[in-house]
């Protein structure tokens, strides 16, 4: 697992606070379809507003296409009152996403950013001459980043176990 400064911030900022939410215990359903040899989540298969021609490959299709949004997860009231939620929701979701691709074979990054203003969980196949994330996460100056392995023979991280 790696993450940027930006992220160990806000992950310390998390663990110092305690913050008591209702959390769905299997959290949210993230259901992965591969076609054409990329994998996506079924939302977007069923109704795509991307075309595969409007990108230079598969991982920045799938990076474009597996794009969850905490925000529209969650009640903006409740987030605008305590931000980190979307941090505690998005580190739900990394985990849930890590146990769903664990289904298929290769390897996966999961990838979490947020900003104290939004939170988004992406994933992508690891595949070879492709990339989508900078390889110096401290490029990332606004965000946090955090990106770890999936896949059949990747255990989920020791941050994001129940």
């Amino acid at each position: 697992m790696k993450f940027n400064r930006r992220m160990e911030r806000y992950l310390q900022d998390l663990r110092s606070r305690e913050v008591e939410a209702v959390v769905p215990p299997r959290g949210p359903d993230v259901q992965i379809v591969e076609t054409g040899g990329c994998f996506l989540l079924r939302g977007f298969v069923s109704n795509p507003h991307l075309s595969p021609v409007d990108f230079p490959d598969q991982t920045t299709l799938e990076c474009s296409a597996n794009k969850l949004r905490m925000e529209a997860m969650l009640d903006a009231r409740l987030v605008r009152s305590c931000p980190l939620l979307l941090l505690t929701a998005g580190l739900l979701t990394a985990r849930i996403v890590s146990i769903a691709l664990a289904r298929y074979p290769g390897r996966f990054n999961v990838i979490l950013s947020y900003d104290g203003e939004g939170c988004a969980v992406r994933f992508h196949k690891i595949r070879a001459g492709q990339r989508w994330l900078a390889e110096d996460l401290e490029g990332y100056v606004d965000e946090g980043v955090l990106v770890f392995e999936a896949g059949q023979q990747t255990p989920v991280p020791a941050l994001l176990r129940a």
